[in-house]
């Protein structure tokens, strides 16, 4: 790493975070993704319920996956944030540890945010369980 009191980054350090910058837009994207994609089958399902689910599932199961849908796409923009930041680590001058400051906050946001996703998509699945396989019946 460069001398610790210039704050700039040697060429080597600028390539690492030119590559994790890439790696956090692509999985940032990634984020967007799955978050549209259960948005349209929430909303799909409630429009087109399918005719297999016992009638009061589709609802339900259609209102998991727009909450599901939150968590991945605030993620994803998160993670993109992130990437801008530590790109611009790379590509600008003078101030490296600034950039790099907004990026971990932004990754740390992003992970906190995937830690309640983990805990979303849990209790969701134990809702669909619940609702396709209610006891007694």
């Amino acid at each position: 790493m460069a001398d610790a009191a210039s704050h700039e980054f040697n060429a080597a350090d600028d390539a690492t975070f030119l590559s994790l910058a890439s790696s956090a837009a692509r999985v940032g994207v990634a984020g967007y993704g799955l978050g549209v994609s259960l948005a349209a089958a929430g909303f799909l399902g409630l429009i087109h319920p399918p005719f297999h689910l016992p009638p009061h599932a589709a609802p339900v199961i259609a209102a998991v996956c727009l909450v599901g849908a939150i968590p991945p796409f605030l993620a994803g923009r998160q993670l993109r944030d992130g990437a801008r930041s530590l790109r611009a680590v790379a590509t600008t001058e003078g101030d490296d540890v600034a950039h790099l400051m907004t990026a971990t906050d932004s990754l740390q946001r992003a992970f906190t945010t995937l830690i309640a996703m983990l805990a979303v998509y849990v209790v969701g699945l134990a809702v669909v369980v619940a609702v396709m396989f209610p006891r007694g019946g």
